[in-house]
């Protein structure tokens, strides 16, 4: 027998594909390919890996996330961790498209060597898409969006939807309240996360106009129905180029509906991710059972001026594997006769966080009577407001709801920000409230800010490294503990130990003391980013319930 893994196994993050999910891909794959083709998209490929400066040049933010490795002559290269810088460089430095618009496809594998986006998904991943270049109109952004829906429909999804944005809308206003680069890279991200708790806090640090302070914290409410865009045009306050933005994105609108597309399409004016890529539009297509997007895209305008031709474009791309997870659930959905997509899951963090949860759950008017009963029932259902409750581990809550198992969890600050997951974080439920700091003896408080290697005992391995790495800027040697890290310090295993600190007691008894506060923990509700779309009505409901509830 072999006993060496790296013989039988795939390394973290790749998979072997057997005979029926291939059949299933090149299905994917000849249909996209075939509706590509109606609407006048030409085949290109480009290499599997070129020069690490096309990619960084194009997506710095991304530079870390790629598989790098050196040719003969010592130049870095890089596997593709997208398609369209690759096109974008294709189109702009060979003998295509004299005459505009130039229309390409693409079918194919990109890479990404990323710890947190390998533990969701796959490190390679195969995708189909087109690229639309040289028409900056609203037909053109209109006609990707389109494209996608009919590929969609074509390989046979049933449910799905597409929300559209507009990350001009979000420049612009940022541009009226005179935010610098810092200010408004993690303004952005803390709305596209719907982070509502950080955005407050982070609004009251700058010194805004009350009106464009609250355009700001309005913006990841604003999702829904094509009324958000009106409801946005008439807030107190909006300059008129953040007004132009939401007039383009109202006509990408009813481009669609008159070619009787309405149904599949939402709005969500707070989608804003990385800003050194789009420029305007942006679309995301989700459906159930999947908890990240099977399709997206949006306008790049700027990309293609890098690599020396200025031409305006737009673009979609579908996920292969991701449309492939979403066909098997709409099969296996299909033959249960009560779909879960029917009900709201929560997961909550059995032990005390669950109890305190479940009595807000219960002013709320829920039935938690089960759940109230000592059982070894683990699915508590609630048939009147079709709400599902599991009760799992506090550390598995993240990974329930980032996989869309469950809607909508309930759990420590602590373990989200150790997990990393990629969720809505959208309230602060008060309870637990607690920190996490840096304790030991006396004698480290003035070594703290030396430069010093020092070592760190901690439970939260990444939370402690993020604080000193990220924060601090020092280099530790940090040791994972799952037991009592307070005996770190106290038999030489660690200068310092990185904790959750409530009364503090127990570090006085071990004659320690907090050196340094990290952050305010307690209980925070978070919610799937699909979920939030697919059942905003229901979401949306509970968190003004909760709202009301802790005011």
């Amino acid at each position: 027998m072999l006993k060496n893994e790296r013989v039988t196994h795939t390394p973290k993050g790749l998979a072997d594909i057997l005979w029926e999910e291939c059949d299933l891909k090149f299905h994917i794959e000849t249909v996209a390919r075939n509706v590509f083709s109606e609407y006048g998209y030409k085949m290109v490929q480009t290499p599997t890996f070129e020069f690490f400066d096309v990619y960084n040049t194009a997506t710095p933010n991304k530079a870390e996330s790629m598989f790098k490795f050196f040719d003969v002559n010592g130049r870095m290269l890089a596997l593709r961790p997208d398609f369209t810088t690759s096109i974008a460089r294709l189109a702009a430095t060979k003998p295509v498209g004299e005459e505009t618009p130039v229309k390409l496809c693409y079918s194919g594998s990109a890479f990404r060597n990323d710890e947190a986006f390998s533990q969701a998904r796959q490190s390679e991943f195969s995708q189909v898409g087109i690229e639309l270049m040289g028409d900056c109109s609203t037909d053109a952004d209109a006609e990707v969006i389109e494209v996608a829906i009919k590929t969609l429909d074509k390989v046979g999804m049933k449910s799905f939807r597409i929300d559209i944005g507009q990350v001009a809308y979000f420049m612009e206003v940022a541009k009226q309240a005179n935010l610098d680069a810092e200010q408004t890279d993690k303004l952005r991200r803390l709305i596209n996360d719907k982070d509502f708790v950080a955005i407050e806090q982070l609004l009251d640090t700058m010194e805004l106009q009350e009106d464009i302070k609250q355009i700001f914290t309005d913006m990841p409410t604003q999702f829904g129905s094509a009324d958000v865009i009106d409801e946005a045009m008439a807030q107190k306050g909006i300059g008129e180029d953040a007004k132009a933005a939401l007039e383009n994105l109202k006509e990408i609108y009813k481009i669609l509906k008159d070619k009787g597309l309405e149904e599949y399409i939402s709005i969500d004016l707070g989608m804003v991710p990385h800003l050194d890529y789009y420029t305007g539009m942006i679309f995301k297509g989700f459906t159930f059972g999947v908890g990240f997007p099977i399709c997206s895209g949006g306008r790049y305008d700027n990309l293609m001026e890098k690599f020396g031709r200025d031409m305006p474009a737009t673009g979609a791309a579908i996920g292969v594997e991701r449309l492939m997870a979403a066909l098997h659930d709409e099969k296996a959905m299909a033959k249960e006769e009560t779909s879960h997509s029917e009900y709201v899951t929560v997961a909550l963090a059995k032990g005390r966080l669950a109890e305190l949860s479940i009595d807000i759950f219960e002013k709320l008017g829920f039935d938690v009577a089960q759940m109230r009963e000592k059982s070894r029932k683990l699915i508590f259902t609630d048939e009147n407001r079709k709400f599902r409750f599991i009760l799992v581990k506090a550390s598995d809550v993240p990974t329930y709801v980032e996989y869309g198992a469950a809607d909508i969890g309930v759990v420590g600050k602590d373990t989200l920000l150790e997990s990393g997951k990629d969720l809505y974080e959208v309230l602060d439920l008060g309870f637990g409230a607690c920190k996490m700091a840096v304790a030991g003896p006396a004698k480290m408080r003035g070594k703290l800010e030396g430069r010093n290697i020092m070592r760190v005992a901690s439970k939260y391995p990444d939370i402690a490294r993020e604080y000193f790495h990220g924060v601090k800027g020092q280099t530790v040697d940090i040791i994972k503990l799952n037991g009592s890290v307070e005996l770190g310090p106290l038999v030489g295993l660690s200068d310092v130990i990185v904790d959750i600190v409530e009364s503090g007691k127990t570090l006085i008894e071990n004659g320690l003391e907090v050196l340094e506060d990290i952050c305010p923990l307690s209980a925070r509700m978070v919610v799937n980013r699909v979920s939030m779309k697919l059942h905003r009505e229901e979401i949306v409901s509970l968190i003004k319930e909760i709202k009301g509830d802790l005011k």
